[in-house]
């Protein structure tokens, strides 16, 4: 089997041991809880400062710091 197939099938087991159990408190593999969307990244991307202002791309494509 391979990693989605085995992930998939782990999610869809746990799903399916929710719906008929919802109080249910199961400890899940930490790639299984990946997969089915436990982990979010929250970390600033560059996107993010230069929207902010805080990092600025002058016409030659350089990163600057400052204002635009």
């Amino acid at each position: 089997m391979h990693d989605k197939e085995y992930l998939t099938a782990a999610a869809n087991m746990v799903g399916q041991q929710l719906a008929e159990e919802p109080s249910l408190a199961l400890p899940l593999d930490p790639d299984v809880a990946d997969f089915m969307g436990a982990f979010t990244e929250d970390a600033l991307t560059l996107a993010d400062l230069v929207d902010d202002t805080l990092l600025a791309m002058n016409e030659q494509g350089e990163v600057c710091y400052g204002q635009k």
